[in-house]
């Protein structure tokens, strides 16, 4: 016998114990008698009784259904919001119900899930809310409803949005009708504790996700939509009531950004409810500046915004607000779902609330998530070899092979950045500045920069074959540099022509394809790849292949140079190596999948025929001077070691071998799904500024900041710049010992080189001679020692007085091995109130190379207060850095950024770089230290802190001694050492102090306790 409750809490006790009863079905005829009995006693109850009835009356087409509820104060009962949500379920056509399942977050009463039972054929029909009076609640009203063929397709639970639903099986529809209005404190600690007001607020009010919807009351919409798409079967769809306070454009940017397609399936204006407070909503207005959306009246033509509607309201008028169900399914199902789970493998889940997926493609998904596999199977971005890795080298010729037929080795193949700099490494492998060099007039605007930097007279030429082969016998060049416009690609035998005049002249011919090249596994007519093919190999002839046709990331591009013969891809190299022009592993990874897919499937009866043997040119094809005295710098030494050598430990090259941080692995992820169409605004600049006032405490602007792939690009173009201001060869001083490229890299760029120790540098203030610039390292590179206090104050005093620059490379500022907690770098400009001007007459250099271990990601820069010499840099064209790796670079390097307050913008991400430096520099100086062990004192460990990847002490205690009857001098001591240890070290020559060596410790424990021992052994035997 059922009595009326006598308080809200013993009302929710009789309809729990009366749904557990109802689930049983030895008691449920008694169960539902008492039921029936107590909604009886429930009835004509009014609004805050502790238990009410309440009948809601539901038409569809000629049907109709009247619904009996049972209403607790805890529970929300049926109004014009969620008449709403009804009317859009329903405007879906219910054949698309027939036989699907269905979960609704947000349940209450039960009442929506009841009725799709009964105007549907859903198969599975599952109610969630926050609320634990909600279940029992809904159960009970089923039964009140409906026999036990429709609760048989129903059940209830308690839950947090989808967080206690089972990860299985998955839902064909999610819907909800969510609060979307802050509350100015958290969720009640213990939900079956609170009271009844406290509950029935759960469907008011909301608190704050931590998501960027929670500026506009939308945090928990957010969060349902991040929980959702591993929840939805393929084709699910969600359907959500959405108040239209903050305006159509937030809501659907919402959905858009996480990767929904959207549309609205209905929309009304209804009345604010009089027990919502909207004041949160003016607080977020008045904090974001972001105005949301009231109405006067239900058909007011325009808005008002907050703050006025709560005037009005508060006045006793009452304010109107859009409701409407949006429809929303994942754009691109099979992509994102795999994105997430590449995200969730990598531990960076929760990034996926920052990305942005409104406009990414199906190849950009695509590419994150195999590049997001990659990172959580090795987090490694290494160097690129500077002709491109050998194994996409193979696979280029593959495809080249399986298309069209041709034939060629890998190493026939050369992989360069964009085309001018492929250009720019061609001139100066083969000209000298003064040469000639014939240019197609297509193409001259695209190749000025180049040939002005190479120093080189262009002469323009028609775009016609026919009058090129002409002007051809008219000029003394050493290259042509010439395209094959459409018209003239039916008949080629004039190219021929072109080709063999030049080859009995001894001149190069470099024919730009780019825009006749697509990557693709369709018939592509009129290529001169079959050209190639059908036609005996010219030695003198290389086409360039620029990828440029990208339609994901149109700056992500990469060079082919092929066929290329044996001394020109040397000399290639070379001019690579001065300029440091490698690509991006990101954009190799990039073309290197897109190939593979188009490799993907192979079938061959026979073995493919190998290439070709190239003949040698009839007539010597030119070589550059300046590559020639390039080439016989200690730097470009022949190797005295096989690289086939199984014993091999080289600690002449290496790199920060370490994994990326994870803000760095965050970035690339963040900027490779980000939208296409922002233009060039990528940020960095404004990042490197705040990376260089929190280290350095000098201030800088984006203007004062030139960016670029690589620090090495702008070193040289550092050199070519002073070259265009001066109008002369500038005068550069480099501080030895040095890195052995730093003088060929000037070199190339058309500088005066001197070397020398700092103390000769300092005393040329009574001697004159007088550099330009000069340049150093800071920790130096090759011994890894910081300049001391003292050192630093006589230099900086010497470039202000002699009114000269200070190129400080600080690519390693960070990598302090004594401090492991350092968080400033001992930079030049941090003298400026001690030394007055330094800072005016400093060139900072930096990049993500060697702090943060991604030397194949290529990003430099350079901060200089110096306006004309950035504007004569950015001109000199030192390359392009990508679009998505400059958003990458910035993304970790706003980690530094700080608000007006002082307080740092992204707190979170520093710490995480601190951790990452702090073990990272920990590991490195234990590697030091073992390296240490192995090789003579070099007198300097306690007076300076030590940083960087390498150690170069003297080897005066080696030299002059001998081992097997060989007496060690500085010229063979790199080739006997490597002859009795394996073990390959750089010699004096090449780091500028004869009495040097300089290795490398950041290479891999095992290899690096090899070389130890040996070197150790070595050292032992020494007479």
């Amino acid at each position: 016998m059922a009595t009326y409750p006598a308080s809200p809490r013993e009302a929710f006790v009789q309809l729990r114990t009366l749904s557990e009863a109802l689930a049983r079905p030895e008691e449920r005829p008694r169960a539902l008698a008492e039921l029936r009995e107590l909604a009886e006693l429930a009835r004509d109850q009014p609004e805050g009784a502790p238990l009410r009835l309440a009948s809601v009356v539901v038409a569809v087409g000629a049907s109709q259904e009247r619904l009996e509820l049972l209403i607790p104060p805890s529970i929300f009962a049926p109004e014009a919001w969620a008449f709403t949500f009804l009317e859009g379920l329903l405007k879906v056509p219910l054949d698309e119900y027939a036989g699907k399942q269905l979960v609704e977050v947000g349940s209450g009463s039960g009442w929506i899930c009841i009725a799709l039972a009964k105007f549907t054929g859903l198969a599975r029909i599952r109610g969630l809310d926050l609320n634990p009076q909600a279940p029992a609640v809904g159960l009970c009203n089923a039964w009140l409803n409906g026999d036990e063929q429709l609760v048989s397709r129903l059940s209830f639970g308690e839950s947090d949005l989808l967080r206690g639903l089972p990860r299985a099986p998955a839902w064909d529809f999610i819907v909800g009708c969510i609060p979307q209005v802050l509350r100015g404190d958290g969720l009640p600690a213990e939900l079956a504790q609170a009271d009844e007001q406290a509950l029935l607020d759960l469907s008011n009010y909301t608190s704050l996700q931590n998501v960027y919807e929670d500026h506009f009351g939308l945090g928990l919409i957010a969060r349902l939509l991040d929980e959702a798409p591993e929840r939805l079967l393929p084709g699910g769809r969600l359907l959500l009531n959405l108040a239209g306070r903050p305006g159509r454009a937030i809501i659907a940017r919402m959905f858009t950004r996480r990767g929904f397609t959207t549309r609205v399936r209905v929309a009304r204006r209804v009345m604010q409810a009089a027990d919502t407070d909207i004041r949160p909503l003016v607080s977020l207005e008045q904090r974001t500046g972001r105005e949301f959306e009231f109405f006067m009246e239900a058909h007011s033509p325009e808005p008002l915004r907050a703050a006025t509607a709560l005037g009005w309201l508060q006045a006793g008028n009452p304010i109107w607000h859009e409701v409407a169900v949006w429809e929303a399914h994942l754009s691109l199902p099979r992509e994102t779902l795999a994105l997430r789970a590449a995200l969730r493998d990598l531990g960076i889940a929760p990034l996926q609330e920052e990305l942005d997926l409104g406009a990414a493609s199906a190849e950009q998904l695509g590419f994150v998530t195999a590049l997001a596999e990659r990172l959580s199977q090795a987090p490694f971005l290494p160097y690129a070899h500077e002709a491109g890795d050998a194994p996409f080298r193979r696979l280029v010729a593959r495809y080249l092979d399986r298309h069209f037929g041709l034939r060629l080795s890998e190493d026939s193949l050369f992989v360069a950045p964009e085309r001018e700099q492929a250009v720019y490494s061609l001139l100066l492998a083969t000209c000298d500045p003064g040469d000639t060099v014939l240019v197609s007039r297509s193409l001259h605007p695209l190749y000025a920069r180049a040939l002005d930097k190479a120093g080189v007279r262009a002469t323009v030429t028609h775009n016609t074959l026919g009058e090129i082969r002409r002007l051809l016998t008219a000029f003394d060049v050493k290259a042509v540099l010439l395209t094959v416009e459409p018209g003239e690609r039916t008949n080629l035998a004039v190219l021929r022509d072109i080709v063999a005049e030049a080859a009995r002249r001894g001149i190069w011919v470099v024919l730009d394809e780019s825009a006749f090249f697509n990557i693709t596994g369709e018939v592509e007519p009129r290529t001169l790849f079959e050209f190639l093919a059908r036609t005996q190999h010219a030695p003198n002839l290389v086409i360039l292949y620029g990828l440029i046709k990208n339609a994901v990331w149109p700056d992500l591009e990469l060079t082919l140079l092929l066929p290329v013969p044996e001394p020109l891809r040397a000399d290639l190299e070379v001019a690579a190596e001065v300029t440091y022009s490698r690509i991006s592993v990101l954009a190799e990874w990039f073309y290197d999948r897109t190939f593979s897919e188009l490799l993907a499937f192979r079938m061959a009866f026979t073995e493919p025929e190998p290439p070709s043997p190239h003949r040698a040119p009839e007539v010597p094809l030119p070589r550059s001077r300046r590559i020639e005295r390039l080439a016989e710098l200690p730097a470009f030494a022949p190797k005295f070691f096989r690289e086939d050598d199984p014993e091999l430990v080289r600690l002449d090259y290496g790199e920060n071998e370490g994994p990326l941080p994870l803000p760095l692995v965050e970035g690339l992820i963040a900027a490779g799904v980000a939208p296409r169409a922002e233009g060039t605004q990528t940020g960095l600049a404004e990042a490197v500024a705040a990376f260089l006032l929190e280290t350095r405490g000098a201030r800088y602007v984006p203007e004062d900041v030139v960016v670029a792939p690589g620090v090495w690009p702008l070193m040289h173009h550092l050199g070519v710049a002073l070259r265009q201001r001066l109008g002369r060869a500038p005068r550069v001083f480099l501080v030895t010992p040095c890195y052995g490229v730093l003088e060929p890299t000037f070199l190339a760029a058309g500088c005066e080189v001197e070397s020398g120790p700092l103390g000769t540098l300092l005393s040329r203030r009574t001697r004159g001679g007088t550099p330009d610039a000069v340049v150093l390292s800071q920790p130096a590179n090759p011994t890894g020692h910081y300049l001391s206090h003292e050192e630093l104050m006589a230099l900086a005093t010497f470039v202000v007085e002699q009114r000269c620059l200070w190129i400080s490379d600080e690519i390693f500022g960070l990598v302090n091995l004594t401090n492991p907690t350092a968080e400033t770098v001992h930079s030049p400009v941090t003298l400026e109130g001690a030394v007055p001007g330094i800072g005016a007459r400093t060139v900072l250099l930096g990049g993500l190379s060697k702090e943060f271990a991604a030397g194949g990601l290529r990003v430099g820069w350079v901060a200089t207060k110096d306006r004309a010499l950035v504007a004569v840099l950015r001109d000199s064209a030192p390359g392009v850095l990508h679009t998505p790796t400059a958003r990458a670079a910035a993304y970790l390097y706003a980690a530094h950024a700080r608000g007006p307050d002082g307080q740092l913008l992204h707190a979170a991400r520093h710490k995480a770089l601190r951790n990452y430096l702090a073990r990272m520099r920990r590991e490195l100086a234990e590697k030091r230290a073992l390296l240490a062990e192995a090789l003579p004192d070099d007198g300097r460990a306690e007076a300076t802190e030590a940083g960087g990847l390498f150690l170069a002490p003297p080897m005066t205690a080696w030299l002059g001694r001998s081992v097997d009857g060989v007496k060690l001098t500085p010229e063979n001591l790199p080739r006997v050492v490597y002859e009795h240890t394996h073990v390959v070290l750089n010699g004096g020559a090449w780091c500028g102090d004869p009495e040097r060596v300089r290795a490398v410790f950041s290479i891999p424990r095992e290899k690096l306790l090899k070389a130890r021992d040996r070197l150790r052994a070595f050292g032992q035997r020494l007479r």
